[in-house]
């Protein structure tokens, strides 16, 4: 009994380890500092919030086709790209039906409203939490050290003295 308990367990316990992209976290990021702009603009009304659901809206469907993403990553932000333009949509049918969303409204488009920041806010939490203590190995970008490039830019001179030298003289070069 305790055998297959521990293959339970072990089982469960035993996956890939997570890494985040660069691409994942700084979405991750602004899509997190659109959420707090919109949330502080919504105090003062309501239809503010509409351009930074658009913003996060933008930011997660380029997430999604950006190459340096992981699947997770893709499947995180296809989630907050589909929230987010949920509620760009109730933001503007709440716009256009003139409701106003106090905090014990009964009305449906208020309850979705507000359901719908709880889960955005919550796949925010949950996708970007992690990514920040699990990133992906540092790979330093390749720079060009002076000297090879000193020896590139001579290597382009001396071939194009010898194309000069090479064509007739009595031809004129553009």
């Amino acid at each position: 009994m305790f055998e297959s308990f521990r293959k339970c367990l072990s089982a469960i316990s035993m996956r890939a380890p997570y890494s985040s992209s660069t691409g994942h976290r700084n979405a991750q990021r602004t899509n997190a500092a659109s959420e707090v702009l919109g949330t502080t603009l919504e105090t003062f009304d309501p239809a503010a919030s509409i351009p930074t659901k658009l913003a996060q809206t933008l930011i997660s469907i380029y997430s999604l086709f950006r190459f340096d993403t992981h699947v997770s990553e893709k499947l995180i932000h296809l989630l907050q790209g589909s929230i987010a333009a949920t509620q760009m949509g109730l933001g503007i049918a709440l716009l256009f039906t003139g409701t106003e969303c106090e905090e014990y409204t009964d009305a449906d488009l208020c309850k979705a409203i507000f359901l719908l920041q709880l889960l955005y806010r919550g796949t925010l939490l949950v996708g970007w939490a992690p990514s920040e203590f699990s990133k992906d190995p540092y790979v330093e970008p390749k720079v060009a050290s002076h000297d090879k490039a000193d020896a590139d830019i001579d290597a382009d001179t001396k071939s194009e003295e010898e194309n000069e030298e090479e064509q007739p003289r009595n031809s004129v070069s553009v």
